[in-house]
């Protein structure tokens, strides 16, 4: 026999070949594969015990696949924690409405009056003096993750008992009692613009039902005179009195966003109005602060699905992700309904990452060419072509409500047509269908 012909003898195994087991061809590069899924598994996991897994760590681990790692990973991440807290709002939902504790440190808690975000508030009186105030109550006390909900929830009432401004709900006190932790905030005589929707949906005579909120004083008139106010309510086609809910809430994110501090939660649900018409934010529990932000240093809270910025979905949050998602709330109050809707919690991730909103105008003919330019100006999948920040939107609303040109001008159907083209090559949407195809 030839040397050509002598067989070759196996090249010798490495340390992690057990000799006299075969080895898999991998042309296909399975393996590599299978590193990816094992680092997004790990991720996953490390996410839903709260461990807030640090992103950078993961892509020193995993050095050859740091590109699609650094895409997957925030996206997980973002997915996760909205399961999680789905879980805990379960928790919540099923918490008693006979609350047995009628105490809660100087409180006595008079009724429930809501559950939202991560807590059950209820409508309390100072025992000393009587006063009306409102407790937000973390409700539960034996979890697995309490310490770092607890944590949350601490840092919640500390970033809005930081905040100053007329349309911010002001924090008094927080504290501990039997387990449970709760701070105490203003009591605000009124509803929020969730409800608001649904009446307007129903054709409510909001004459009646809607007597106590005049909503036609905006932050442009501070010192206007109740003989001044419109009696007649919000209807269908408020247009102006919606802009001017927006111009509040604006102001008031301008001013957070001033204090390094973001909201990351705005919604109809969490918008108050009161007997004046004052819009009052409420509920900071995935706020977010600024230097926390650009450091790293934070897990980025989740927040709800229809109304996160697209870029929140990979980690990312600046002023402009609360721009956004005021515009998603002003175009529910608008079109009466929401942005984007979907059964499954994949398929409305998918809307916002991948569509565009349908023009205010093809939803209600009758809303103001202007309002809906503000509108989808705010709500541009690419934070660059939002309102830089809340004082600019609020500006342009303003010169709505005043009756002057607004500055923002529609996109050339060309420019729309380039940034679905760019949108579609994309690192983010090409790691999303390299994911789906696997």
């Amino acid at each position: 026999m030839s040397a050509a012909e002598q067989p070759q003898s196996p090249d010798p195994p490495d340390e992690a070949t057990l000799v006299g087991f075969p080895v898999r061809h991998d042309a296909q590069h399975v393996a590599a594969q299978e590193v990816v899924d094992v680092a997004v598994s790990r991720f996953a996991e490390d996410v839903r015990l709260g461990r807030s897994p640090s992103v950078a760590d993961y892509l020193r681990q995993y050095p050859q696949h740091a590109e699609e790692l650094g895409e997957l990973l925030p996206l997980i991440a973002s997915l996760e924690r909205w399961s999680v807290d789905k879980e805990i709002e379960c928790v919540r939902s099923n918490f008693p409405e006979d609350f047995s504790n009628r105490q809660l440190g100087e409180y006595r808690v008079v009724r429930e009056i809501g559950r939202g975000g991560m807590g059950v508030v209820f409508e309390a009186a100072h025992i000393k003096t009587g006063a009306p105030v409102a407790v937000k109550l973390l409700p539960f006390r034996f979890v697995a993750d309490l310490p770092r909900r607890q944590a949350q929830f601490l840092r919640e009432a500390e970033t809005i008992a930081s905040l100053h401004h007329r349309n911010i709900v002001p924090v008094f006190a927080f504290g501990h009692h039997e387990g449970y932790c709760y701070y105490v905030m203003q009591y605000v005589e009124g509803v929020n613009l969730d409800w608001v929707i649904k009446r307007l949906l129903a054709k409510d005579d909001l004459l009646r039902v809607y007597e106590i909120l005049q909503v036609a004083r905006g932050d442009d008139e501070p010192g206007a005179a109740k003989s001044r106010r419109h009696k007649r309510g919000v209807g269908r086609d408020s247009w102006t009195a919606f802009a001017k809910i927006g111009v509040q809430v604006a102001h008031a994110l301008s001013h957070a966003h001033g204090a390094g501090v973001l909201h990351n939660d705005i919604k109809p649900a969490n918008l108050l109005l009161d007997s004046t018409g004052r819009v009052i934010i409420t509920d900071f529990g995935v706020g977010l602060r600024l230097e926390n932000e650009l450091t790293g240093e934070t897990d980025h809270g989740t927040g709800t699905l229809r109304y996160m910025a697209p870029e929140r979905f990979y980690g990312k949050s600046d002023p402009r992700s609360d721009v956004y998602a005021l515009g998603a709330t002003l175009y529910e109050l608008l079109t009466l309904t929401p942005v984007y809707e979907a059964r499954e919690r994949s398929e409305l991730v998918n809307l916002v990452l991948q569509s565009q909103p349908k023009p205010l105008r093809q939803v209600n003919p009758q809303i103001p060419v202007p309002l809906e330019t503000i509108v989808l100006k705010a709500l541009s999948r690419d934070p660059s072509e939002r309102y830089p920040t809340a004082k600019a939107m609020a500006g342009e609303l303003l010169r709505f409500i005043n009756g002057r040109p607004i500055l923002t001008r529609r996109p050339s159907r060309l420019r729309e047509a380039l940034g679905r083209v760019f949108r579609a090559l994309s690192p983010q949407n090409r790691a999303l269908k390299r994911r789906k195809k696997d």
